[in-house]
């Protein structure tokens, strides 16, 4: 993880074993395209009928992050198992599973997270100036609450923009 001392949101008095560091796209955002360029050329090379997608904060211009790369990884459907196992055997670690109408599962990158995300959400943000704004505050007032009042912010968040 990327930590920078003058990230926006920090407060001193905050717990720092439950505190989400919240980066300026500044501090991050290059960084993360070209690991997800990294990514990309290795996943097309171990799964060439997938589409490969660049997703979550990295993958928006302006927005601010905890510094990761989400990666969407969409698969053939009658190509899902076979996917599955080539990601696991390239050293991914299989988080969760859903085997309902539309299977997906997240992994994580044996060298830090990347999990499957939706692309819908990736998309309003992109087409969205006051969007980004609204998730970027969110972010940087939830940041300094720790870590389960910062992922409560964002699943409100997402579960507004994703029922529009």
């Amino acid at each position: 993880m990327l930590a920078f001392p003058d990230v926006q949101g920090t407060r001193p008095e905050a717990d720092a074993r439950d505190f989400v560091t919240v980066l300026a796209p500044r501090h991050y955002q290059e960084v993360a395209v070209a690991a997800y360029e990294d990514a990309e050329l290795l996943l097309s090379a171990i799964l060439p009928d997938a589409r490969i997608e660049h997703v979550g904060s990295s993958a928006i211009p302006g927005a601010y992050s905890r510094g990761g790369v989400d990666i969407c990884v969409a698969a053939p459907r009658d190509a899902f198992d076979e996917a599955l196992g080539v990601l696991c055997e390239a050293g991914y670690v299989q988080r969760s599973l859903d085997d309902g109408d539309h299977r997906r599962a997240t992994l994580a990158a044996a060298h830090g997270d990347v999990p499957l995300t939706l692309l819908r959400l990736r998309d309003a943000l992109r087409a969205d100036p006051t969007l980004l704004a609204r998730y970027n505050a969110i972010k940087i007032e939830a940041g300094p609450l720790g870590t389960s009042a910062y992922a409560d912010a964002k699943a409100a968040f997402f579960a507004d923009v994703l029922a529009r």
